[in-house]
């Protein structure tokens, strides 16, 4: 029960701290929003509709989207402020905005405009090319129509249908696209998913490693020599220390895999497995965070040293550019951090789909990491403590 009081009482001091909430809860999930709205999301595109109900052309138009070259899931919202907002956060990757009064304006002979709301990305002007095919696909029925109405033909409904069969009857235009060798980076992989699995590599060691400071807070502030002049021993004090370390390790790991999961449709393969891989990594952290803790002279020495050490080693083991685009030899040389390792664990399970059989080898490795880490952290620590 002390080490759990200890335990907490590091919790609660770390949510306590404004810039550890930054690093625990805010910024992870902003570089993985502006990771998936710069790479798309991976799989079908998203794309936000605002449009009236019970008009033919307008169903005529949503119906050419959905079945235009290119498929798309299109999500309904009530109002173009919805919309917009929901392209801001990543939720869909374009929107479309059909005006209420569309068929009005088409019948009677004037120019309606369809929106498009997108952000400054490659994806959202690749996006709008299927959008504008499918615009200007019925925009050429319409002006057929128009023009025999204008002769004099008959009345634009009944032209208008005419003009559709007419449509269906041309042949078009056959595209084949052919796909030569392997892609570098897997579709499963772009966009949420891999900022997610990235970044949750990253800032649990980066949060671990700043929360390492707090160990040398209190040694300097005598709190734990006070705690061993009570009836607490040096064994309980470790394990508190460590069991702190680690449930802000886990709370993080935690936090990113669910916000991702429900907010941004993650897929992070199987759920036993994966948190294997969360809890393994998050030993990692723990143990590298302990030896940093009980070897830095101050705590200023182990907030630089540390977050400079979990930058390097997050960049040279693939948490900030994926490891796919690494040469052979660099890619060895990224497996010598343990993020190497929990990346190729999350891959499998996503990739691969596999089990927690499939991701043994890395989780063995992660294990191996934390062990020694958390050896030498309370060999030293003890020492400390002992004086």
């Amino acid at each position: 029960m002390k080490a759990l009081v200890i335990a907490a009482t590091n919790l609660t001091r770390t949510i306590r701290d404004r810039m550890g909430l930054l690093f625990v809860f805010f910024l992870p999930i902003v570089i993985i929003v502006a990771l998936g709205l710069q790479f798309g999301s991976g799989g079908v595109p998203r794309v936000g509709l605002v449009a009236p109900a019970g008009q033919p052309l307008v169903d005529e138009l949503v119906g050419a989207i959905e079945g235009g070259e290119l498929a798309v899931e299109l999500r309904r919202y009530p109002s173009e402020p919805a919309l917009t907002d929901a392209v801001e956060r990543g939720l869909v990757q374009a929107g479309i905005v059909v005006p209420a009064d569309y068929e009005t304006v088409l019948s009677s002979g004037a120019v309606a405009s369809v929106r498009y709301v997108a952000p400054p990305t490659s994806f959202a002007s690749a996006l709008r090319s299927a959008i504008d095919a499918a615009v200007a696909g019925q925009a050429a029925v319409v002006r057929a129509a128009r023009f025999a109405e204008a002769e004099g033909a008959g009345a634009f409904a009944d032209l208008l249908a005419a003009a559709r069969r007419a449509a269906a009857a041309v042949p078009g235009v056959a595209v084949v696209v052919t796909s030569v060798g392997e892609p570098l980076i897997s579709p499963s992989l772009t966009g949420f998913t891999l900022g997610a699995q990235s970044q949750l590599v990253l800032f649990v060691f980066i949060t671990s490693m700043t929360a390492a400071t707090q160990l040398i807070v209190s040694r300097q502030l005598g709190v734990s020599r006070r705690m061993l002049s009570t009836p607490t021993g040096i064994r309980t004090i470790l394990l508190g220390e460590t069991l702190g370390r680690f449930g802000v390790a886990m709370l993080q790991g935690l936090f990113i895999v669910f916000a991702t999961a429900f907010a941004f449709g993650v897929d992070w393969g199987d759920p036993i497995a994966a948190g294997a891989l969360v809890v393994a990594y998050a030993l990692v952290g723990t143990g590298a965070a302990m030896l940093v803790g009980a070897v830095a002279n101050n705590a200023e020495q182990a907030g630089s040293f540390g977050v400079f050490l979990a930058l390097a080693l997050g960049a040279l083991g693939g948490a900030m550019v994926p490891l796919e685009v690494f040469p052979s030899f660099m890619r060895q040389v990224a497996h010598l951090t343990p993020h190497a390792w929990a990346i190729d664990g999350f891959r499998a399970l996503v990739v691969r789909r596999g089990g927690v059989g499939d991701v043994l080898p890395e989780l063995g490795v992660l294990l191996a990491f934390a062990g020694v880490l958390l050896g030498l952290a309370i060999w030293r620590f003890r020492r400390a403590l002992a004086g």
